[in-house]
C-alpha cells in the first residue's frame, strides 16, 4: 500500500530552513517513493528535535550573566556601587557551573574517549585562538610604535600557560590573563578526567578526591593549561550526567516543592557570597555553599528557561525524554 503525504505541511510556513527538508519529502511521497520520504521525515524531524531549546535558552541566560558580571568587576573598580557587588554575586554564583553542568548531561563517560574529536573542538579552537590573539596585539603594538617581539614573547607565554586569571603562584612569570578561552582548556581535562572516573569502581569518590586535590593544590601552585580548573570542573560534569541519569528534571517536575528549596538556597548563596572564580579554582570564603548555591541556581535558571520557552516560545523546542536518549 503506498501512501501520498505532504510532508510539507507537517510544520508551519516560516519555519525557516527545515521547511526544505519536509519539501523534499514532498517530493520523495510524489514520485511514489513512501519508505525514502519516511525515512527522510524521521531524519530531519530527530534533527529538529536534538536541540532542546530551553538548554539553549539557559545557556544564553549564563552567556549575558558572564557579560554582565565581568561588566559590573569593571565598573565597581571604578566607582564602588552596591547594585554592582549585587551583579558580580548573582551572575559568579552561577554562570560557569551552568555550563559544565549542562555539557555533562549530554555527555557518555561509560563510552570511549573520542580523542581526535574532543582535541579538534577544544584544544584546535584554543590554538586557533590564541593564534588571534597573538596576531592581534602584534597589530596593536606596531599600531602605538612599541616592541613586537616583546607583545609576542609576553602574550606568548601567557597563551602556552593558559591560565583564565594572573596569579603569582605560576611555575614561571606569566604577566597576563588569557581570558576567557581558559574555559576549553579546563573542559578538555574535565570530560577526559570523567571518561576515566567512569570506568572506575565508586566513581563519585574519584570525581570528589579529584575536585578535592585541584583546590588545595591550587592554594600553594597554579599549574598550566588550567588543568587544576578542569580537576574541579570534573565534579559539576558529573552532576550533570547524573542528572541525566536520574531524570532530575522529571522528578523535580512532579515535586515543585524542589523549585522552591532551590530559589532559598540560590538566594542564600547569593545574599553570602564570599566570590567564585571556576578559572582560579576559588570557590570563596563558604566554598561548601558556593557549590550547592550553584547547582541551585543552574536549577533554577534551566526553570526559568523552561518558563520562558513556554509562554514565548510554544515549549516546543525538544524535551527531556529525548535528552535521555542522546
Amino acid at each position: 500500500m503506498v501512501f501520498k503525504v505532504s510532508f510539507a505541511s507537517a510544520i508551519p510556513l516560516g519555519a525557516g530552513s527545515h521547511n526544505c527538508g519536509y519539501a523534499f519529502c514532498g517530493v520523495f511521497s510524489s514520485l511514489r517513493l513512501p519508505v525514502l520520504a519516511d525515512m527522510f521525515a524521521t531524519v530531519i524531524g530527530l534533527w529538529r528535535m536534538q536541540r532542546i531549546r530551553f538548554f539553549d535558552i539557559a545557556k544564553g541566560i549564563a552567556i549575558l550573566a558572564v557579560i554582565l558580571g565581568h561588566c559590573a568587576i569593571e565598573a565597581n573598580l571604578c566607582i564602588p556601587h552596591r547594585a554592582a557587588q549585587i551583579a558580580i554575586s548573582f551572575c559568579f554564583s552561577f554562570h560557569m557551573p551552568l555550563f559544565f553542568i549542562l555539557a555533562g548531561y549530554f555527555m557518555h563517560p561509560e563510552r570511549a574517549f573520542r580523542w581526535a574529536k574532543e582535541s579538534r573542538q577544544l584544544l584546535c579552537t584554543y590554538a586557533v585562538t590564541t593564534l588571534c590573539v597573538l596576531v592581534g596585539v602584534t597589530c596593536m603594538a606596531t599600531l602605538h610604535h612599541e616592541s613586537r617581539a616583546l607583545a609576542l614573547q609576553t602574550w606568548g607565554m601567557t597563551a602556552l600557560y593558559g591560565n583564565g586569571d594572573v596569579s603569582n603562584l605560576t611555575l614561571w612569570p606569566v604577566g597576563f590573563r588569557i581570558g576567557a578561552i581558559w574555559f576549553l582548556l579546563a573542559m578538555f581535562w574535565a570530560r577526559l578526567l570523567l571518561h576515566i572516573f567512569a570506568k572506575l569502581p565508586h566513581t563519585v569518590f574519584w570525581v570528589a578526591a579529584c575536585f578535592v586535590f585541584g583546590y588545595i593544590s591550587s592554594r600553594y601552585v597554579c599549574l598550566p593549561w588550567s588543568v587544576q580548573s578542569g580537576m574541579c570542573a570534573v565534579a559539576f560534569l558529573y552532576l550533570g550526567y547524573l542528572a541525566k541519569k536520574y531524570d532530575v528534571l522529571g522528578r523535580v517536575k512532579r515535586i515543585p516543592y524542589i523549585w522552591v528549596a532551590a530559589l532559598l538556597i540560590w538566594i542564600i548563596d547569593v545574599v553570602s557570597f564570599g566570590g567564585m572564580s571556576m578559572a582560579m579554582n576559588d570557590y570563596g570564603s563558604h566554598p561548601v555553599l558556593a557549590v550547592v548555591g550553584s547547582m541551585a541556581g543552574t536549577l533554577c535558571v534551566i526553570g526559568i528557561s523552561q518558563l520562558l520557552d513556554h509562554m514565548f516560545l510554544g515549549g516546543g523546542g525538544g524535551s527531556v525524554s529525548l535528552a535521555k536518549q542522546v
